[in-house]
């Protein structure tokens, strides 16, 4: 029941966060270590959170379109991947499904704050400051609230049916599943080169994929290389900038300095 509550406010902590302070935290490569950490396995939290991560990289929520509950994803995959100690394969394999579902709730939930809002509106036009002041912090609290006891509720009840599950299907099924949980970390990762693919990285795309397949360079080495290439071409462009902004200076100054030149000689010519 306690490693629950704590997932629970896991959840509720990072759902708070996300609503308006800090948007980079319902990513699964923070929320992994943390359900780690708060079940005793760190290094499976680190594991599952990066590998959930991978599914979800190229997956953001724009304006009011939720694709994924990536929160949710995170939270359920990293703690069922744990709880059952299937590891990884679980975890992605209940990743995306569960973000699927999980934006079900979502959608209660911003029908739920449609009426909080037309509740403050009516505050507003009544100059009721205090009945405002209610409805917002209802509503900041009621969010964070909800995700918290959906959380302890599903793990509570979800992980027994979800290991005695797992452990019944066929080997040849585990098998798809090990292979699934490979392809999905592949498959985020397509989704994201295809949002940002321009032509200007493709040769660097392929470097990448020598270094890796033929040269055997590891993740580590091949990211280090691609920081330092990018701390480069960041200097580069601020270099070019700094000299175009003073050349740009330059030329207004000499303009300037035309300019008065021929007002004199106008004026000259004129007396």
């Amino acid at each position: 029941m306690m490693q629950s509550v704590l997932v629970g406010l896991i959840m509720a902590l990072v759902k708070w966060l996300d609503w308006g302070f800090l948007n980079i935290m319902p990513r699964p490569i923070w929320i992994g270590p943390l359900v780690g950490l708060v079940l005793g396995d760190l290094t499976q939290g680190i594991i599952i959170g990066a590998a959930i991560e991978a599914v979800f990289m190229g997956t953001f929520t724009i304006g009011g379109s939720v694709p994924s509950d990536i929160t949710a994803a995170a939270v359920f995959g990293t703690a069922f991947g744990i709880l059952t100690g299937k590891g990884v394969t679980t975890g992605v394999a209940l990743s995306v499904p569960v973000g699927l579902l999980a934006v079900l709730l979502f959608n209660v939930v911003c029908l739920i704050f449609n009426f909080v809002v037309d509740f403050e509106d009516r505050a507003i036009a009544n100059h009721n400051e205090k009945q405002f002041n209610l409805a917002h912090f209802f509503a900041m609290f009621f969010y964070p609230a909800v995700y918290f006891v959906m959380t302890v509720i599903v793990l509570q009840l979800g992980v027994g049916p979800v290991e005695s599950f797992m452990s019944n299907l066929p080997e040849q099924v585990n098998q798809m599943l090990n292979v699934m949980a490979q392809l999905l970390p592949a498959l985020g990762m397509g989704i994201l080169i295809s949002s940002m693919w321009d032509k200007e990285i493709l040769p660097f795309f392929f470097i990448g994929f020598v270094l890796a397949a033929y040269l055997g360079m590891n993740t580590m080495g091949i990211a280090v290389l691609g920081g330092a290439i990018a701390i480069y071409f960041i200097l580069t462009d601020f270099k070019k900038t700094k000299e175009l902004n003073e050349l740009k200076k330059q030329r207004m100054v000499v303009g300037a300095t035309n300019s008065s030149n021929l007002n004199d000689e106008m004026e000259d010519f004129l007396s």
